[in-house]
């Protein structure tokens, strides 16, 4: 193998590869990034058996060829370089070489041979979605996914198609996030995919930044998704996500509009002075246009803080993880945030004024 490459290319792509390759694994191979030379291209592969990422980058091949390597090592050593904007790349006494104009390296490397295969596209299903919706649905409810693996069902972000939009869900039995998008490409095709969470970051931050309309192919084991660069496969989990919708209130009690940016001011301050639980309380009062959130610390004290918005319905007090309420308040859409209460033990539904696309349900705690 012998090739040349610019020095920024291959090294984004060996940052998102790091990720997938495994530290510390039994298999050394596992640990390895394959770079493959061929055409006017490198290729460059990283898998962990659970997860697989091929990254394309334009190259001048002088001759085709394979290596596997350290991911760390040639990640370390790329971090290094300040300026040069070549890199050359050699298969020297089976070793591979690595030369800029001012620096250079020889990585021992691992038998090609024994990299593991990459699972290429099988089955028919497919759609298409383009890269910043697929990167923003799993982004803006992942975080409410179950950090737990003993339900695999819930520690993940679930994919499906309804009504021409996809909708992307997580929840870990205490919160919920669900964010959709009007897409109607599916065909015959019904979506129902359930991504493990580890394995939905990952392809979030493959694709982060990237502007094209990405082609998705699954069946019942496994998902592809694919651009012009970029080859990235993950298993997805057997098994049913919960029903989820008949937790979702369909009445209402009481019903609050504040400024989002009121709000977190007011939770971080309430924060300060929440238990361990990172419980705060929201007191409502219609009568009097009281919205009011209160927290209370039996080492650091006690904080009140009224906001100023719409209240209309019952009295309520209600007690709330503020972690829960920061965490989903970047993906709510405008100026201005919406409360649904339906009671004192009843899940709380959030939305941003005005966006039907976004919606994050928080169940109550308990005092």
């Amino acid at each position: 193998m012998k090739a040349e490459c610019t020095k920024d290319k291959l090294k984004y792509a060996i940052i998102n590869l790091e990720r997938v390759a495994v530290k510390n694994s039994s298999l050394p191979i596992l640990q390895s990034i394959l770079i493959e030379a061929k055409d006017n291209n490198l290729v460059l592969k990283a898998t962990n058996l659970d997860v697989g990422l091929e990254i394309k980058i334009p190259a001048k091949v002088q001759r085709h060829g394979s290596v596997a390597i350290p991911g760390g090592v040639l990640g370390s050593f790329l971090s290094g370089l300040s300026g040069d904007e070549t890199i050359r790349l050699d298969m020297i006494n089976n070793n591979l070489s690595i030369s800029t104009r001012m620096n250079s390296t020889v990585i021992k490397n691992y038998p090609a041979e024994d990299f593991p295969i990459i699972p290429k596209i099988e089955g028919e299903n497919r759609f298409s979605i383009p890269a910043e919706k697929l990167v923003y649905g799993i982004k803006s409810t992942s975080y409410s996914a179950s950090s737990s693996d003993m339900k695999p069902e819930i520690s993940s972000v679930y994919l499906y198609n309804d009504g021409g939009g996809l909708f992307f869900v997580a929840t870990d039995s205490f919160r919920l996030s669900e964010k959709s998008f009007d897409i109607k490409n599916f065909g015959e095709n019904s979506v129902s995919l359930i991504l493990p969470y580890k394995n939905a970051i990952e392809i979030s931050r493959a694709f982060e930044g990237s502007t094209d309309v990405l082609d998705v192919y699954f069946n019942k084991n496994q998902i592809f998704i694919v651009s012009p660069s970029i080859y990235f496969t993950s298993r997805v989990v057997g098994g049913i996500f919960p029903d989820y919708k008949q937790i979702i209130p369909k009445e209402k009690k009481s019903e609050v509009i504040v400024l989002k940016r009121d709000l977190v001011d007011s939770i971080k301050i309430s924060n300060i002075f929440s238990d361990k639980f990172n419980q705060i309380s929201l007191k409502i009062v219609p009568s009097d246009k009281l919205f009011e959130i209160n927290s209370k610390n039996q080492d650091k004290g006690e904080s009140s803080t009224r906001l100023e918005g719409t209240v209309e319905g019952e009295d309520l007090n209600i007690n709330i993880n503020a972690r829960y309420l920061l965490e989903c308040v970047p993906y709510l859409e405008g100026d201005s945030v919406y409360f649904i209460f339906n009671g004192s033990n009843k899940p709380v539904i959030i939305r941003g004024v005005g966006d039907k696309s976004f919606l994050y349900l928080v169940m109550p705690m308990n005092n």
